[in-house]
C-alpha cells in the first residue's frame, strides 16, 4: 500500500472536495482520483460518495480513516524521535491561551523550549477559557493554557500557576490609601467584574454572593471580557468625574494579572479574605488523543519546569533510551 496515497487519502477526507484537496498537495486532480482509487480497488470498498460537488466518507471510510490517522500519527512520531537525535526535529505545536499569560509566562515557555529544540514552531491562539475548550473539543489545538473550572471528561489538567484576586481601583478613590481590605469593605462601592458568560465570571459571581451575601446586585457590573477592559473602564469613569474630584466610585475585582501592574494611576489592593491562589490556571490537553512527539516534549517540559507539580511528566518517553 502506498504511503502517499493514504496521506492523500487523509487530506481528502478533511478537506472533502477533489479540486481543492488537489491544490493543496500540489498535484493534479486526476493523479488524486487516480489514488484513491487505487486505495479502493486494493481495500476492495468504496472509500468516498459524492455528495453536491463534495465528497463524504463512507461508512466503510469512516472506519478506514481512524485506523491510517493513528498510524500516520505513529509512524510521524517515530520520524520526530528520529530527528530528534539528529538534530533536525521540527514541527508545529499549536496552543489557545487566555490573554493574562500570553506576554510573560508563555512567551517565557516558549524561548527557553527553543533553546533545545530551535526548529520547532508554534501557533498560539489568543482566546477565552470557552473557545479554547471547543478548539480541544474540536482538536483545532493541542495544547490549552486557561483556567478550567468545570472538568471535562479526557481532558488532563495540570496546575501551572495561580493568580491573586485584588481589587482595582484610580489613584484617587477613597479605598486607595489602603494597603489592603476584606471584600466586605466593597459593600458600598460598584463593582465590575467580568462577565458571566466566562466561568471566570461565574467563579467571581460565587465569591461575591458568599462574601456579600445582602449585596444590592443591581450596582455589580458582570459584563466585562478582560482585566484590561476593565482598566479601561476605570480610567474612562475618573476622566468623567475629574482628577481632582470624586475620581470614580466604581471597584474592579479581578485576578491579579501582570500588565494591571503598569498602570501607575491604578491601585492593585490584596484582599484578605479571599485565598491568595483563589484562581489557578492550567496546562490541559486530550489524554485520549495521539500526540506529536514535539508536543509531548513540550508538555513534559512545561510538567517538569513551569507547572505547580513539578516532576509530574506524562507517561510518555522522551526517547527510546528513556
Amino acid at each position: 500500500m502506498n504511503l502517499m496515497h493514504l496521506r492523500y487519502f487523509m487530506k481528502l477526507a478533511e478537506i472533502q472536495n477533489y479540486t481543492l484537496t488537489a491544490s493543496e498537495l500540489y498535484i493534479t486532480q486526476p493523479g488524486l482520483s487516480s489514488a484513491v482509487n487505487s486505495l479502493e480497488e486494493e481495500l476492495g470498498i468504496r472509500l468516498f460518495e459524492k455528495k453536491g460537488r463534495n465528497v463524504h466518507l463512507t461508512k466503510y471510510g469512516m472506519e478506514f480513516y481512524r485506523y491510517v490517522d493513528q498510524s500516520l500519527k505513529v509512524l510521524d512520531a517515530g520520524i520526530s524521535v528520529a530527528q530528534e537525535h539528529s538534530g533536525k526535529l521540527n514541527g508545529v505545536i499549536e496552543i489557545g491561551c487566555i490573554d493574562t499569560i500570553i506576554s510573560d509566562y508563555l512567551a517565557t515557555v516558549i524561548h527557553n523550549f527553543r533553546q533545545k529544540y530551535p526548529k520547532i514552531q508554534f501557533k498560539v491562539y489568543q482566546s477565552q477559557t470557552e473557545a479554547i475548550l471547543s478548539m480541544m473539543e474540536s482538536r483545532s489545538c493541542d495544547i490549552g493554557l486557561c483556567s478550567f473550572d468545570t472538568p471535562v471528561p479526557n481532558i488532563s489538567a495540570v496546575p501551572i500557576l495561580t493568580q491573586e484576586v485584588v481589587a482595582v481601583v484610580y489613584k484617587h478613590h477613597p479605598l486607595a490609601a489602603r494597603g489592603s481590605i476584606v471584600m466586605a469593605d466593597l459593600a458600598d462601592y460598584p463593582i465590575l467584574t467580568y462577565t458571566l458568560a466566562q466561568q471566570i465570571g461565574q467563579r467571581f459571581r460565587k465569591l461575591i454572593c458568599e462574601k456579600l451575601p445582602g449585596r444590592d446586585p443591581v450596582n455589580i457590573r458582570y459584563e466585562f471580557p478582560s482585566e484590561l477592559y476593565t482598566a479601561g473602564i476605570l480610567f474612562q469613569e475618573a476622566d468623567e468625574n475629574g482628577s481632582s474630584g470624586p475620581s470614580g466610585r466604581s471597584v474592579g475585582l479581578l485576578a491579579k494579572v501582570p500588565y494591571l501592574t503598569k498602570y501607575q494611576d491604578l491601585v492593585l489592593l490584596p484582599i484578605r479574605d479571599v485565598p491568595r491562589d483563589y484562581r489557578t490556571i492550567y496546562m490541559i490537553y486530550d489524554n485520549q488523543e495521539f500526540k506529536t512527539h514535539a508536543t509531548m516534549l513540550f508538555v513534559n517540559f512545561i510538567r517538569d519546569h513551569y507547572s505547580l507539580e513539578k516532576g509530574s511528566r506524562e507517561d510518555v518517553p522522551e526517547d527510546p533510551e528513556f
